[in-house]
């Protein structure tokens, strides 16, 4: 895995609506860090307005978090009413420290460290080639497996991934339905 984080940080969450009178606001999470925000309180975050967004990127400390119901408040310091966090609504949040969060169950993995790891086909269990990059999306992450100088786009699903081997560096996919 690595720590150093892309040029941005990132990508961990949005800035929502305001909520109350003194500038928190809701944010969708989008880390896969279960903890993200909740354990962060006094770290500095990149803000940067999306591409239909207009303003000048800023980094706030995160100075407080609440909970309203299943939805997670973020107030930041200096942002102190919700005319001032309205300007930032729909704003990305960055990290640009290191993604240093450990999956606790053995069975979850960062994404990112597949990269490197050599793909085997299921059914013959020869080496079809390597992931070299993944892509993270809404439905679901893609792995980029170079096969012979081919990009190959994988869905990171259990009925095509069945099996990872951390020790060996392996994942396992459903070749016949992946590489065709």
């Amino acid at each position: 895995m690595s720590s150093e984080p892309p040029e941005n940080g990132i990508l961990v969450g949005r800035i929502g609506r305001p909520f109350g009178v003194h500038g928190f606001g809701r944010v969708k999470v989008l880390s896969d860090n279960p903890d993200r925000f909740v354990k962060d309180i006094g770290q500095t975050f990149l803000l940067l307005p999306s591409a239909r967004l207009s303003g000048r990127s800023r980094r706030l400390e995160l100075e407080e978090t609440a909970f309203k119901g299943d939805a997670l408040l973020l107030k930041w310091k200096g942002v102190d009413s919700p005319e001032s966090l309205r300007e930032m609504s729909g704003w990305e949040i960055h990290w640009e420290g290191p993604d240093d969060w450990v999956p606790e169950d053995p069975g979850e993995f960062l994404i990112s460290d597949l990269v490197g790891m050599q793909v085997i086909d299921c059914a013959s269990g020869r080496i079809v080639g390597k992931i070299f990059d993944f892509y993270e999306r809404p439905g679901q992450d893609l792995l980029a497996i170079d096969a012979e100088g081919k990009e190959v786009l994988c869905p990171f699903v259990e009925p095509l991934v069945p099996r990872i081997d951390r020790d060996k560096r392996e994942v396992y996919v459903q070749w016949s339905i992946v590489g065709t």
